[in-house]
């Protein structure tokens, strides 16, 4: 894939209740639509495939945190791919349990860390095309209890 030196824009604003605005390149992107939070992963879909390249994407919660990533075009299947189907994640988090309070939990290949919950469960926000682009199982595991939890599908 041929990656452009400028790479389009997608802002994406969450409010408080999930409601999304997206523009691209600072113009209104799908402002037709009643978007929200469940949206994201085809409304990315969509700005990629209209643009044909790669796309900066950040999205800003209504607390103020923002989360930057690259969304990618989704692959043109070829002859030998169009034998076989993939069904794509519709989210970017996965989800473990029977982690240590308190401890640091990771993804195999340390793709990202989080701390877990008081119950000992631990959820990771990652990009979208990080689980996009992954081939198999993920692995959580918690570095002070040393629990493993094989994750095949995303929560």
């Amino acid at each position: 894939m041929n990656i452009p030196v400028v790479l389009s824009v997608a802002r994406i604003r969450i409010d408080a209740t999930g409601a999304l605005a997206a523009t691209l390149n600072g113009e209104p992107y799908a402002a037709d639509g009643d978007l929200h939070r469940g949206d994201l992963p085809a409304l990315l879909a969509d700005i990629t495939a209209h643009v044909k390249a790669p796309v900066r994407v950040e999205v800003t919660e209504a607390d103020g945190t923002t989360y930057c990533d690259i969304a990618t075009p989704a692959d043109q299947p070829s002859e030998a791919d169009s034998a076989e189907t993939t069904t794509e994640p519709a989210n970017s988090g996965i989800h473990g349990a029977g982690f240590r309070p308190g401890e640091r939990v990771v993804v195999a290949y340390v793709l990202a860390h989080e701390t877990a919950a008081e119950d000992g469960t631990a959820e990771l926000r990652l990009p979208a095309s990080a689980l996009a682009r992954r081939r198999g199982a993920l692995l959580l595991f918690g570095l002070d209890s040393r629990v493993a939890t094989l994750v095949k599908e995303p929560a």
